[in-house]
């Protein structure tokens, strides 16, 4: 859409200055008001038919093709016809037009359709205007002259090669920054589960420490998950490692951070939470995973110690805390919530699941 105002602008720009010119050429009063009204006709069906977009750049770099075409053919053709009427005076000032139009062919079009193009376009425009140039040193060698060999030759040569080097360098850089990315996410990237691995809820255990931040720690364990491998095999346990994580992340808001923390653990990190919150989330959770069964195994739970951090916590302290509540939540029977001391103020521990639901 830019580039067709700014050609529909252009265009009724040419049409103005040539009407005001004292003297003028026939095809001088033609060409600019038709290129106008065909970009402004595009313009209007680009507007009202988006998905008409490679047609209509397709219709424009033709009409512009077409438009710096004949007047290059009719003010060659009339300079060598006419004694004494040479180039310079009467070829319009276009040049500038064609190095315009071989970068919007360099945009639009695939790279080596791009360069035939671009070299098409340089033979049926530039190449009239140089061999007259070469036939008639004379004008040649005027300010105009030598600004039109220039133009024609060198300059748009070094766009038509230099271009494409710019579109591959632009493309590799585009793919260096993807696979940055992408090896960015796998560094992160827990390989079974496709959850967060230790790094990333470490990372940001670390940065709630340091700024000072609330948060919770919800640390869990798969109840006998061993016996789980031992009877349906690693692929089972694998699975069952798979559909948890899944589960699990599927009830946290953005900023709260689920990962593996080792084998069959997991650690939950939610940023800006109370004591009331963590609780929730852990039992949440603990009723997610004990919900439905997965593939041949009847029933999955898991164990819970959670925690908040304190304005004195080192990551080891905290880690230790919710740590110890698990491994209460492991004794009291399994398929229960825990909560540590730095949640529940002075008050013995209770599982926040009814024993009888323990696995």
């Amino acid at each position: 859409m830019t580039m067709l105002s700014l050609a529909m602008f252009a265009s009724a720009s040419a049409t103005l200055m040539n009407m005001l010119r004292a003297r003028h050429q026939p095809l001088d009063l033609i060409v600019p008001p038709v290129m106008c009204a065909i970009f402004a006709g595009l313009l209007t069906a680009l507007v009202r038919r988006p998905q008409w977009l490679a047609y209509i750049v397709r219709i424009a770099l033709l009409t512009s093709s077409a438009a710096l075409v004949m007047p290059t053919w009719f003010y060659t053709a009339q300079a060598i016809w006419t004694p004494g009427l040479p180039l310079i005076t009467t070829l319009p000032p276009i040049s500038s037009l064609l190095l315009a139009l071989v970068v919007m062919v360099m945009i639009f079009f695939p790279a080596r359709q791009a360069f035939g193009v671009a070299l098409l376009l340089w033979l049926v425009i530039a190449v009239p205007v140089l061999a007259y140039l070469f036939a008639h040193p004379d004008e040649m060698w005027t300010p105009r002259g030598t600004g039109l060999l220039m133009t024609y030759g060198p300059v748009v040569i070094m766009l038509v090669v230099l271009l494409p080097m710019l579109r591959g360098m632009t493309g590799t850089i585009e793919r260096l920054v993807s696979d940055r990315v992408s090896m960015e996410a796998l560094i992160h990237q827990d390989p079974l589960t496709r959850i967060h691995n230790r790094r990333v809820s470490e990372q940001l255990l670390r940065d709630c420490l340091a700024e000072q931040i609330r948060a919770g720690l919800i640390m869990f364990d798969l109840d006998r998950f061993k016996a789980i491998n031992d009877t349906y095999g690693h692929s089972t346990g694998d699975e069952v490692l798979t559909v948890v994580a899944a589960r699990c992340k599927e009830l946290l808001r953005a900023n709260e951070c689920v990962s593996r923390w080792g084998g069959e653990e997991f650690l939950v990190v939610l940023p800006d939470a109370d004591a009331s919150d963590v609780r929730r989330v852990a039992e949440r959770l603990r009723r997610a995973i004990a919900y439905a069964p997965i593939g041949p195994v009847s029933r999955v739970t898991a164990s819970f110690g959670v925690t908040t951090t304190r304005p004195d916590d080192s990551l080891a302290s905290v880690l230790e805390r919710a740590d110890r509540a698990l491994y209460q939540s492991k004794q009291r029977g399994r398929n229960c919530v825990v909560s540590s001391p730095a949640i529940i103020d002075g008050e013995p521990t209770e599982c926040a699941a009814s024993l009888d639901e323990a696995g």
